[in-house]
C-alpha cells in the first residue's frame, strides 16, 4: 500500500545517494589531480597537501551522508521489503544510484592504489638521493681528512717516497 510519508523518505534516500555521487565524483577529480602531480617531474608538495586536505573534507562529508542514508534506510527497510511493488519506480532509481556509486567507488579505490604506488616510488627515490648525498659527503670528508697533513711544502703530491 502506497504511503506518502514512505514515498517521501525514499525520495530523501535517493537525494542522499545523488549527493554521495557528487562527493564521489569530486573525490575522483581530486585523486586524478594528485595522480597528475605525482606523474610530473617535480612534485609540488604544497599542491599535493592541499588536495589531501580537500579529500579529507570530502571524505568527512561522505561519511556524514552515509550515516544519514543508513538512518533513513532503517526506517524504510521493512516497508520496502513488504510492499516493494508500490514503490517500484523509486526502488529502481535507488538501485541505479547504488550501482553507479559502486562503480565510482571501485574506480576511486583503484586510482588511490595507483597513487599510493607512485608515492612509494617517489619517496624511495627521495631516500636514495639522501643516501647518495650522505655517501658522497662521507667520501669527500674521508678524502679531505686523509689528505690533510699528508702534504709537506716543497713536495709533489705525486712523488714516490719508496726507493
Amino acid at each position: 500500500m502506497y504511503n506518502n510519508e514512505n514515498a517521501t523518505l525514499i525520495n530523501i534516500l535517493n537525494d542522499t545517494l545523488k549527493k554521495k555521487e557528487e562527493v564521489l565524483r569530486s573525490l575522483s577529480a581530486a585523486t586524478q589531480k594528485q595522480s597528475e602531480l605525482l606523474d610530473g617531474s617535480d612534485l609540488d608538495i604544497d599542491a599535493f597537501n592541499r588536495l589531501v586536505d580537500e579529500k579529507e573534507k570530502l571524505l568527512e562529508k561522505l561519511e556524514s551522508l552515509d550515516e544519514g542514508f543508513m538512518s533513513l534506510y532503517e526506517k524504510v527497510r521493512n516497508v520496502l521489503a513488504e510492499d516493494a511493488g508500490a514503490y517500484a519506480d523509486q526502488i529502481k532509481t535507488t538501485q541505479e544510484l547504488v550501482r553507479r556509486q559502486t562503480e565510482l567507488s571501485t574506480g576511486l579505490q583503484t586510482a588511490e592504489e595507483r597513487n599510493k604506488a607512485k608515492m612509494t616510488i617517489y619517496l624511495s627515490h627521495g631516500h636514495q638521493k639522501i643516501r647518495d648525498f650522505k655517501v658522497s659527503s662521507q667520501t669527500a670528508a674521508a678524502y679531505y681528512k686523509n689528505m690533510s697533513g699528508k702534504h709537506q711544502d716543497g713536495e709533489s703530491y705525486f712523488f714516490n717516497r719508496k726507493k
